[in-house]
């Protein structure tokens, strides 16, 4: 059954494989330049309003609005290194404090609202966090090899198998976690992005390598890869590729008409249309 099982998943992987090759286009984007934040930041995020979230590199927290205007800053470096932020509910921020194996939730204004520590839920060592279409937690489990789906109070609500079965490198250490509601995408540089279900079954594998950064608009997954932006849509496997404005960049985000670019002493807003 197992063998069987392993055999429909390489089937599925390679069937997605193809498709990718198949189904493509490129893309002139019209890039306007909207607004520059003068900022040395190391991570930013933007919600489905467009709003940016910065984490400077002295761990100061940053809101702006779609524009580039300052909305509101606090200074959470007392509580530690913070590794990441997801933006995906505009009202509750979740902070990613992967050092301490700690995720601090803030409301829209930045104040804080709580913290659950993932070693008190048994989770050692998180790789990457998410939060959940429930309102919950998506935390990728390194030591048990396991997506792990929990309550904010940290109690356990769903949890994969061990997927070593289903990845192809032995450092497997995923670096995003996307949930759209439907599917959960958990990305990893070397094997690919995996794809769940709700109840944290694995479904499939999109072989998309060689990246560390995952973002989502409706049903387009968004990557960078040689400094051009590429959507893959996940419901006809259509696959895009645009070239970017600037090719000096560290990180980047997308919402439906906007377009930032992280480099290392800026964020750079454009507005765009597909001509």
């Amino acid at each position: 059954m197992k063998k069987n099982k392993s055999i429909f998943s390489f089937g599925l992987n390679l069937l997605s494989a193809l498709l990718m090759v198949l189904v493509c286009s490129s893309f002139d984007m019209g890039w306007q330049l909207l607004a520059e934040i003068k900022l040395n930041a190391k991570d930013i995020q933007t919600d489905r309003l467009g709003n940016v979230y910065a984490i400077s590199n002295t761990n100061q927290l940053y809101k702006f609005d779609p524009n580039g205007k300052l909305l509101s800053t606090l200074n959470y470096a007392y509580i530690g290194n913070m590794s990441h932020i997801d933006a995906s509910n505009p009202m509750e921020l979740y902070v990613f404090y992967k050092e301490l194996n700690t995720v601090v939730f803030l409301d829209n204004n930045l104040a804080f609202r709580g913290k659950v520590n993932l070693s008190e839920a048994g989770i050692l060592l998180a790789s990457a966090l998410g939060r959940s279409n429930t309102n919950g937690l998506w935390v990728f489990d390194v030591g048990s090899m396991q997506l792990k789906r929990l309550n904010k109070d940290g109690s356990l609500v769903q949890e994969s198998g061990n997927v070593r079965q289903f990845v192809v490198s032995e450092n497997f250490y995923p670096t995003a976690i996307v949930d759209d509601g439907l599917r959960i995408y958990v990305c990893d540089s070397s094997s690919g992005i995996l794809v769940f279900d709700v109840f944290a079954n694995y479904l499939k594998t999109i072989p998309i390598t060689g990246i560390l950064e995952l973002r989502m608009v409706k049903d387009e997954l968004f990557y960078v890869r040689n400094k051009q932006l590429i959507s893959y849509r996940t419901s006809t496997y259509q696959r895009d590729t645009m070239n970017l404005p600037k090719a000096d960049f560290i990180d980047f985000c997308i919402e439906k008409d906007r377009l930032y670019l992280m480099d290392s002493n800026q964020v750079q807003i454009y507005g765009f249309s597909k001509r």
